[in-house]
């Protein structure tokens, strides 16, 4: 009798304050676990918007190197991401065309510039179409094609601030090319999503966060 009730003993399982116990240690630890992942993975798609910028500004460099002046239509240059719209969160380019000089412009001509593919950038901003597949062969802007649920950077808007210097003077040749995209669910808007840019002096600056 006495070792059936001590075989019964042994035999015992949890008791429910053990397991609220257990329950609750897995809800503080998911409580915590959770967002930290949801950064993890806002941060890593941070590295498609470097790479994209990074190709943008050596578009950039490269043009200059043969123009001496540097423009926005991004496709005569060599970079056009269009293509790869399905498999980016970002929007890339410059949202704002200079006013830039006949003197300036009419030089590069000489030397060879393509005034079909890469006019003379005087007028509003040539964005590819929201589709992501580019029909403007001197589009000045990308749109993405990926985001959070139903909200994606496909509006010029993502790419607010960027800019180029209207290119009479060395004061002027500037450019900031900025990638902004929608990588998190509490930060969709134009105004609060992810936001990098860069200059012509190779300043890489991550500006917003967005997560």
């Amino acid at each position: 009798m006495d070792s059936t009730d001590s075989k019964n003993r042994n035999q015992a399982g949890f008791t429910l304050v053990e397991l609220m116990v257990v329950v609750a240690i897995v809800g503080l630890l998911s409580s915590v676990a959770i967002p930290n992942f949801k950064k993890y993975q806002s941060r890593s798609k941070i590295s498609e918007a470097k790479l994209q910028l990074s190709a943008a500004y050596t578009a950039e460099q490269s043009f200059f190197s043969d123009y001496n002046f540097y423009h926005n239509c991004f496709p005569y240059m060599g970079f056009d991401p269009g293509p790869e719209v399905s498999n980016r969160y970002y929007a890339i380019g410059i949202s704002q065309s200079p006013t830039l000089s006949s003197t300036v412009y009419n030089s590069s001509v000489n030397s060879g510039l393509d005034t079909i593919a890469c006019p003379r950038p005087n007028s509003p901003l040539k964005g590819s179409t929201s589709s992501g597949v580019n029909s403007v062969s001197n589009a000045t802007w990308f749109p993405a094609g990926k985001g959070v649920g139903s909200q994606i950077a496909d509006a010029s808007g993502y790419v607010g601030g960027s800019g180029i210097g209207n290119q009479d003077s060395s004061a002027e040749m500037v450019f900031t090319i900025v990638a902004g995209g929608v990588i998190s669910g509490d930060f969709t808007t134009a105004t609060t999503s992810s936001r990098l840019q860069i200059t012509q002096d190779k300043l890489l600056l991550n500006t917003r966060t967005g997560y």
